[in-house]
């Protein structure tokens, strides 16, 4: 098991490593090219379709996860696992095109930028042709490294010969949106290839079922995009185009700092899931270790960003950006308190069956930043945002230390007789 595990890890840090890098690579180019104001609208785009694939993925990249996990050597319950989640996710599909064709013939702020909105759309087609849930779930995260690779190295370098001047926006946000389709159409090919599900016919109580079972979760990332993916829209609305810019281009720095604990993350998940189910000690025993290792690195990153934000926005924006220095200091120290969350809520409080707690906090953290974060965006802009997200990350992290405190869940003490 721990050899699977350090597998999936490896394969995982491969591909997180190539995500981390090659927006390295592009990113500048499109900083400098398109400028705030044609970059905040790109952001503005991928914001918006973002809402529309957490739609997509509706609670299902959790919930589909730990039953997959739980199933792994019943090739029949997988398989309806599967068709289950991907008829689930389709009906959702066609809903979401509707909500943007609607938008974008009626919302005067979705008509100027339609062009970048309908190229990015297609990130949602490749949210339900690739099943990372599925690999994850199985164990199998070599499959997912491969594919999204894959595509990126194929796709990736058309952003230098195609994208020129800021009216190649939507070129721009097209060749993001099919990397994903790429990735997803290689999945489908290697998840054919190694024989992983067979068809199934989910019954309509099936997919509704499934709808129920990962309503928590669905909850609970509305919740958080409520506190990241919204501000980059509550901003284009309130403030304009250039403040999204800065807010966005100092927001994919910390993710990509932030992404480095991803791997980890993403592969102890379903092990955890497992392990509340046949050996609860173990369990706690990893959950603590990750949690030290991950928040130690994570620490370490964001002392790093705050240090250096000055000559990281000089070298990776250039000085059209000099504004986002002050919004990614007050971001820098968010991959810290998002790797402590990341443990308390997925990790502990989801295996543990806290779902409904989770929710909770996720949604009144979600509307605190949304209080908070109009308010401070009109007398700020950028800089007022990131305030608003660093306030919320933090109200998140202690409200579920508290939370497990409450129930003598063991974090960083020994497991005693104590059962949750």
């Amino acid at each position: 098991m721990r050899r699977l595990l350090l597998k999936n890890v490896l394969a995982l840090s491969t591909l997180q490593a190539a995500n981390m890098l090659l927006p390295l690579v592009t990113l500048p180019y499109l900083l400098r090219v398109l400028g705030p104001d044609h970059f905040g609208a790109y952001v503005f785009a991928q914001a918006l379709v973002t809402y529309l694939v957490l739609l997509v993925d509706y609670g299902f990249n959790l919930s589909a996860t730990g039953h997959i996990a739980r199933a792994q050597n019943d090739l029949n319950a997988i398989s309806k696992i599967f068709w289950t989640t991907q008829i689930a996710k389709a009906v959702i599909a066609l809903a979401a095109l509707v909500f943007l064709i609607i938008g974008i013939i009626w919302i005067p702020k979705f008509i100027e930028i339609r062009p970048i909105l309908l190229a990015t759309f297609p990130i949602v087609i490749g949210a339900i042709l690739f099943p990372q849930w599925l690999f994850q779930g199985l164990e199998r995260m070599s499959i997912v490294t491969i594919s999204m690779l894959s595509a990126r190295f194929l796709l990736v370098p058309l952003t230098f010969f195609l994208v020129r001047s800021p009216e190649d926006t939507w070129i721009a946000a097209l060749i993001n949106s099919m990397t994903m389709v790429s990735a997803g159409l290689i999945a489908v090919f290697l998840l054919a290839k190694n024989r992983l599900v067979v068809f199934v016919l989910p019954s309509r109580g099936e997919v509704i079922e499934a709808y129920r079972d990962g309503w928590h979760v669905f909850i609970s990332t509305a919740a958080v995009s409520l506190y990241t993916t919204a501000n980059s829209i509550i901003l284009g609305f309130l403030v304009g185009n250039v403040a999204v810019g800065y807010f966005g281009a100092a927001d994919k720095i910390r993710n990509a700092a932030e992404g480095a604990f991803g791997p980890l993350a993403n592969a102890v998940y379903p092990r955890v899931s497992a392990l509340f189910h046949e050996n609860i000690d173990q369990a706690y025993a990893l959950v603590r270790k990750v949690l030290l290792i991950q928040s130690g690195a994570m620490l370490v990153v964001s002392l790093v960003l705050f240090a250096c934000a000055d000559w990281i926005v000089r070298l990776a924006m250039g000085p059209q950006y000099e504004a986002a220095v002050v919004v990614l200091r007050w971001m820098a120290f968010i991959p810290f308190l998002v790797s402590l969350s990341n443990v308390f809520g997925i990790q502990l409080m989801l295996p543990l069956g806290m779902k409904k707690k989770f929710s909770e906090i996720l949604v009144v953290s979600g509307v605190f930043n949304l209080i908070t974060l109009i308010p401070l965006a009109l007398a700020y802009g950028a800089q007022g945002a990131a305030m608003s997200v660093l306030a919320t990350e933090l109200l998140v992290t202690i409200y579920m230390a508290i939370h497990l405190i409450n129930q003598k869940i063991p974090v960083l003490t020994p497991r005693t007789s104590i059962d949750p």
